[in-house]
């Protein structure tokens, strides 16, 4: 409190004070979930109210102040002011004893505070919210808390065998509680089994025989006007046609997810899909699709650099785009060194997945300008990183659409060889 400047606050918080809160937590979160307009002036209303009525210290404030915290990192950018009060959130949670405070963890770690500390830990701290949640009897926010730490193992470059692992063994479970969570659920394992080179007819088992495939799955959404689930089954796509290398089909996917209001609203999947969505804009420019693609890339950078003032371990993340706008530039050196800074920093991270990423993106321009040996041990190294994250279907795709047979390579270089002995003579 003396960090906000108040001071002299009851410690002692009324009944109707408290559920007074808590239909605005409520009211906030069906705000969220429907892409409303209205979430900003809710959580102004409701943080007016917490000051005004002195119940800051209570603990219904606490997701209140971080439902305002990540309001300010969505409409203003301001990431210093978003920490602020997600650290007072923290200091009410700290100060409580009550059980009640699953939720509250859901909205720092799953909608704030993955800005600021690393993915992994980002993960380990949502599932203490799940084991917590689950002991008081919240299985709501334990559902929700345990879907996210998947989605942080994901992103975070775990063992993708162990990350599907998890998701078969918790099915049931969040079968058993959430349906919607669920069917989030076989989304995300789908681009898991493509990853891993799996093909699983038995995804839609869990779902009780209601749901066969995706696209039953979006003409249920749009009927019942489901935004978030509708953003989910395009964000399943997009991860889909990226990571498999298809980055026309990437993008019809950006432009569906940009028509939705959902796509507004910051997440830990939003993050990473702005990060991949630069990679994708500076490539397709490479490849004449368009002037406007390097304006949104260059776009896209300037807010990763934003981002990189608070938070460290979008380093590596950074230096990929910046690596992706010198090689938009034709400046060959400076794209070399920067990507290879980038390879540094995701190994330095323990990002094993993105420094293939890194490899293969080093690979795909030098082919455009033709330096092949050069590209084949990028995709070399690419492959390596790929099958020691477990990513077997991607790393066959990059052995199928890239890696030439050694002799090939040899046989290039005797060509290549030739002609500028050619060259020379002429």
């Amino acid at each position: 409190l003396k960090y906000l400047g108040l001071n002299n606050f009851q410690g002692v918080i009324h009944p109707k004070q408290k559920n007074i809160l808590k239909i605005i937590d409520s009211v906030a979160t069906s705000c969220y979930l429907s892409a409303s307009p209205c979430l900003p002036l809710v959580a102004c209303a409701a943080v007016i109210y917490s000051l005004q009525q002195g119940t800051v210290y209570c603990e219904e404030s606490a997701s209140i102040f971080a439902i305002f915290g990540y309001l300010k990192v969505f409409l203003e950018g301001d990431l210093a002011e978003g920490k602020r009060w997600g650290d007072l959130a923290i200091a009410v949670l700290e100060n409580s004893n009550g059980n009640a405070s699953g939720r509250t963890r859901v909205y720092l770690y799953g909608f704030l505070y993955f800005w600021y500390i690393p993915i992994q830990e980002t993960g380990r701290r949502l599932y203490e919210t799940y084991t917590l949640s689950m002991r008081c009897g919240d299985v709501d926010s334990a559902m929700m808390a345990l879907c996210i730490e998947w989605r942080c193992q994901f992103y975070g470059g775990h063992k993708l065998s162990v990350v599907r692992s998890n998701y078969v063994g918790y099915m049931k479970l969040m079968t058993k509680y959430s349906k919607e969570l669920s069917i989030q659920a076989v989304l995300r394992k789908i681009n898991l089994d493509e990853l891993i080179g799996v093909f699983d007819d038995d995804n839609f088992l869990s779902l009780d025989g209601t749901v066969y495939d995706v696209a039953q799955i979006l003409a249920h959404a749009k009927s019942a006007k489901n935004i978030q689930l509708i953003e989910s089954v395009y964000r399943t796509h997009f991860l889909s046609a990226f990571w498999m290398g298809d980055f026309v089909m990437a993008l019809e996917s950006v432009k569906l997810i940009a028509a939705l209001p959902s796509s507004k609203m910051p997440k830990i999947d939003s993050f990473y899909y702005t990060f991949y969505r630069g990679i994708l804009s500076y490539r397709l420019f490479r490849e004449g699709n368009g002037d406007h693609l390097l304006t949104e890339g260059d776009e896209i950078l300037r807010t990763v650099q934003t981002w990189r003032q608070k938070c460290e371990h979008v380093e590596n993340k950074l230096l990929l785009l910046q690596a992706e706008w010198y090689a938009s530039q034709c400046n060959r050196n400076l794209a070399q060194e920067k990507y290879e800074a980038s390879i540094r920093s995701a190994r330095d991270h323990g990002f094993v997945h993105e420094q293939g990423l890194a490899y293969e993106c080093m690979g795909k321009y030098f082919s455009s300008i033709i330096e092949i040996p050069e590209a084949q041990h990028c995709f070399r190294r690419a492959h390596d990183c790929y099958m020691q994250w477990g990513a077997l279907g991607k790393a066959e795709q990059i052995q199928r659409d890239d890696l030439l047979d050694q002799a090939n390579v040899n046989s290039y270089q005797i060509t290549t060889k030739h002609e500028r002995d050619w060259d020379g003579v002429l």
